[in-house]
């Protein structure tokens, strides 16, 4: 029965019963934003056990369409019957590849056959049949090696793999020689003669003749369904596509409105098949854990990098962190003798008191300043000296009067009956480059260290009698944890080991399920019947994997290697990083799920990375933070967690001690967190990742 929106031809024609329909689509709209309503009402009936051809210019609706109907998009309005809801009896073949570029052809229909439960032999059977009857490429091939053609062939074989009684294939002849296409058609009668119904799109408009029935699309309408018998006979017409080019021509006269959507609060909106398929399944798991293992052998790069990346981050954080700097050039103005003959004058670790002896304080201070590495550079003015700080050429000025050591002597006789300008040339004056401060501070602490140490030797025999003058007024005893002589980087390795148990899982995550999303392969294993949270824990197995041997590299590099502070419990610092990497792995999913390409999910990552370094307390106390940082920071993902690690390394604390539990808590509540967003966040996208 022909039918079309012109009213008059519909008048004309007798109604006749109902059909028995495979699929039927009543009133169907669906639009993506306000200015794209790709379906404007769209009705059509497929019969049991037909082909059902839908013909139409590219944009005009048809593979919007065809989402709808498998459950990749929901309608906005309107109705979906389809005779099954069950996903096996589907088989889907979108327009694009929508295959895994890395697999073979043989993994890719082991994948598929897992997925829909059929054995190893099975699989193996259905491949020789669809290679004899579509010459597919060998099977060793990887799809991303395969011409358009090729990957075509392989993309209708996997739709028929499962033998489905509803069959939709978008644009399957696509690309293909005029035989490989003949041979397709002919298989499509054959297994609609044997009791499947099938739907295809395809641009060759003549050879959807072959179709029991054809629907003409344009601009998200029906314009017409009937045999194509029927329709060349009622248009008066020799070919579909002259009958097309007349139904446009009465389209385009008409005057309709398409801007909007019915309001209508009577429509129905249907659940579609993939809503009902929400249990999950060991085959269908087990499918996804086999296709990660195709893909981990594949990829070997990326396991490298996921390997060997936790040794270089902390290989390079020991040899380039922690280290007091060396060969720091400083300037010395010494009005009291020429630098040239200090070497005379240096008294080193004798048993004369310099309250006796022509020695110069001066030269024993330079001569300390050398042990400690430094670079010294001569000058004779402060101008001079002050332009070279400027310039960078030098860190630091220290300038001594021209009777500095006399001065001392003086000073230590007189006492507190020294005179003021006596007090004044004693004084050696020291001025710094500020601009880095931890440099700035590491200069001003071995400049006090070595005047320090050069008053010690100059004592001498009069050590006894001088020990009130030069002796500090504190006794520093060890350090209670760590030591007198820890270094910076003992303090910024457990924030190091934290960071980068978060940000791995997290980078790797996110790309690998973006990979997942992208060019549609995420839709077409859901449509398959796989469900996110089935591909998710398949994932997050491997992840867990890699996280458990990161944490043992950097465990055995930084605490083993490199001996850095480490006196608790190593069972409970491990546990602590797996938590700390599960948590970055599902702030990984959320990443996948909030961005539509690698570079957005990547500037995302990067920047999360650069803020929890600044608030977390890696690189300085959280302590020192501002006000209001002070007391938010603790709610920062794995601040709590660095501090929980500082405490097991560097003080042994165990998991009954506040701050080692807290850290436990805080990471996964993070991880619940994390958790909720995802799954809100696949609720809103589901069935959204690709607009076509």
């Amino acid at each position: 029965m022909i039918w079309q929106r012109d009213t008059m031809c519909r008048d004309a024609i007798q109604p006749q019963p109902p059909p028995t329909a495979s699929v039927e689509v009543r009133s169907a709209f669906k639009r993506y934003n306000a200015s794209a309503i790709v379906l404007r009402g769209v009705s059509l009936t497929v019969r049991r056990n037909t082909i059902y051809g839908l013909l139409g210019p590219s944009g005009c609706g048809k593979t919007t369409l065809l989402n709808c109907i498998v459950g990749r998009t929901k309608l906005d309005n309107g109705v979906i019957n389809l005779e099954s809801n069950v996903i096996d009896d589907i088989g889907y073949m979108p327009q694009d590849l929508c295959l895994d570029p890395l697999l073979s052809v043989e993994e890719i229909f082991f994948y598929f056959g897992t997925i829909f439960g059929h054995s190893r032999n099975e699989i193996i059977a259905r491949y020789k049949y669809f290679n004899a009857l579509f010459d597919l490429p060998k099977r060793k091939m990887l799809i991303n090696n395969l011409s358009g053609g090729q990957q075509r062939r392989v993309s209708l074989a996997v739709a028929l793999l499962h033998n489905p009684t509803l069959l939709i294939l978008d644009e399957p002849t696509v690309g293909l020689d005029p035989i490989l296409s003949e041979k397709i058609w002919l298989h499509l009668s054959d297994l609609s003669s044997e009791g499947k119904t099938i739907i295809i799109t395809t641009h060759y408009i003549e050879e959807a003749r072959r179709a029991h029935t054809v629907g003409m699309m344009r601009s998200g309408l029906i314009l017409s369904e009937d045999a194509p018998e029927n329709l060349m006979k009622y248009y008066g017409c020799s070919s579909l596509e002259d009958v097309f080019l007349k139904l446009c021509i009465i389209d385009t006269s008409k005057v309709i409105q398409k801007s909007s959507l019915p309001i209508d609060g009577d429509v129905q909106k249907k659940l579609l098949p993939l809503d009902n398929n929400r249990k999950f399944e060991t085959r269908r798991f087990r499918a996804q854990m086999l296709k990660n293992r195709f893909l981990l052998w594949r990829n070997k790069q990326m396991t490298y990098l996921m390997l060997g990346l936790p040794i270089i981050i902390t290989l390079f954080f020991n040899m380039a962190i922690g280290r007091d700097p060396k060969n720091i050039r400083i300037g010395i103005i010494n009005e009291e003798i020429d630098l040239r003959d200090c070497a005379n004058f240096t008294y080193k670790h004798n048993n004369n008191c310099f309250l006796n002896e022509k020695i110069y304080g001066s030269c024993q201070l330079i001569y300390e300043l050398h042990k400690r590495t430094y670079k010294i550079r001569d000058y004779y003015n402060i101008e001079d000296a002050k332009k070279s700080i400027k310039k960078n050429e030098i860190w630091a000025l220290l300038r001594f009067n021209w009777n500095y050591t006399e001065s001392l002597k003086d000073r230590i006789n007189s006492g507190e009956n020294s005179k003021d300008d006596v007090v004044d040339q004693s004084f050696l004056e020291f001025w710094v480059d500020d601009s880095d401060r931890y440099m700035s501070i590491l200069i001003e602490r071995d400049v006090t260290l070595s005047l320090a140490d050069a008053f010690k030797n100059l004592v001498g025999s009069c050590k006894d009698s001088l020990d009130k003058v030069f002796s500090y007024p504190i006794k520093i005893h060890d350090a209670l944890y760590g030591s007198n002589a820890g270094s910076f980087a003992h303090f910024v390795a457990p924030g190091t080991v934290c960071i980068c148990m978060f940000f791995l899982p997290l980078i790797f995550t996110t790309f690998v399920m973006l990979d997942e999303q992208n060019d549609g392969i995420l839709d077409r294993v859901l449509t398959s019947g796989m469900t996110y949270l089935e591909i998710a824990l398949a994932h997050s197995i491997i992840q867990i994997t890699y996280i458990c041997i990161q944490a043992v590299e950097i465990l055995i590099i930084m605490y083993v290697f490199y001996d850095n502070p480490y006196i608790g419990s190593i069972t409970i610092g491990f546990s602590l990083l797996i938590v700390i990497g599960i948590t970055g792995m599902i702030y990984g999913f959320v990443l996948a799920l909030s961005n539509d390409s690698h570079f957005a999910a990547g500037f995302a990552g990067v920047g999360t990375n650069f803020l929890l370094m600044c608030a977390c307390g890696f690189i300085w106390p959280t302590q020192g933070a501002r006000y209001f940082v002070k007391y938010t920071n603790k709610f920062v993902p794995i601040t709590l967690a660095i501090e929980a690690l500082r405490g097991i390394t560097m003080r042994g604390w165990s998991i009954d001690h506040t701050a080692v539990y807290m850290g436990f808590v805080s990471m996964l509540i993070w991880a619940l967190i994390f958790y909720a967003i995802s799954y809100v966040l696949y609720k809103s996208k589901k069935g959204t990742w690709k607009k076509v």
